[in-house]
């Protein structure tokens, strides 16, 4: 993969936080549902699940999960470890081979082509940032990044679809604040949900995307 920002981080270490990511996304978006469906298990699983989102940013400390309860959904925060928006895109988004434009209050505002225009739209960025990509592998990719005032830390606003894919540039962030500080590799974020009973919710996330993936009413 031609990518400059993961390019000194080795290729173990990313399998295996994609592993321990897509878990806890997975076992996130399975609470989701069944809070949205008012199961009665839902209390249950979440003080679970908050246990391994703890033990997740123990392993991983320069990024942190959040899951968010609101009315009627859960969401899952990804806060990366940087100051403000700007230093997040010139100390790593920048160095995602592929970007095309970026904006402060909307996708596509100043293209890299014209330099004045993406430095003068650069140096207007406060809290929040609208980035694109293009990379033959992926195609044209859009990246929103946005300022907790609670966390004091940097929201990446994922698709879960998008950051699935590892060349994703959400996949990319995600990966290099993770890793790009030393992290605790004896903690087994799959074993501990495992222990915690989220093996069955995971299997069942995995069956239902799998389902729709493969849906046999689809002519072949």
């Amino acid at each position: 993969m031609n990518n400059m920002l993961l390019s000194s981080i080795g290729k173990k270490a990313i399998n295996d936080f994609r592993k321990d990511l897509m878990q806890m996304l997975r076992v996130g978006k399975e609470i989701d549902r069944q809070y949205a469906g008012s199961n009665q298990d839902v209390s249950a699983y979440m003080k679970k699940f908050n246990s391994l989102i703890d033990l997740f940013n123990k392993k991983y400390k320069n990024m942190k999960l959040k899951a968010e309860k609101k009315t009627n959904e859960i969401n899952l925060k990804i806060l990366l470890n940087e100051k403000s928006v700007r230093d997040c895109f010139e100390n790593a988004a920048s160095k995602i081979i592929g970007v095309q434009s970026i904006g402060t209050s909307k996708f596509g505002a100043a293209g890299v082509s014209s330099g004045d225009d993406f430095s003068g739209e650069l140096e207007k960025t406060k809290n929040k940032l609208y980035i694109t990509y293009y990379n033959p592998q992926t195609g044209t990719t859009n990246v929103f990044l946005q300022y907790d005032k609670k966390e004091k830390k940097i929201q990446l606003v994922y698709d879960m679809k998008e950051i699935e894919n590892e060349p994703n540039p959400e996949f990319q962030l995600a990966a290099y604040y993770a890793l790009n500080q030393p992290y605790n590799k004896k903690i087994n974020i799959h074993d501990e949900g495992a222990t915690l009973g989220f093996s069955s919710v995971v299997s069942h996330a995995e069956k239902a995307e799998y389902t729709r993936k493969f849906d046999p009413h689809l002519p072949e």
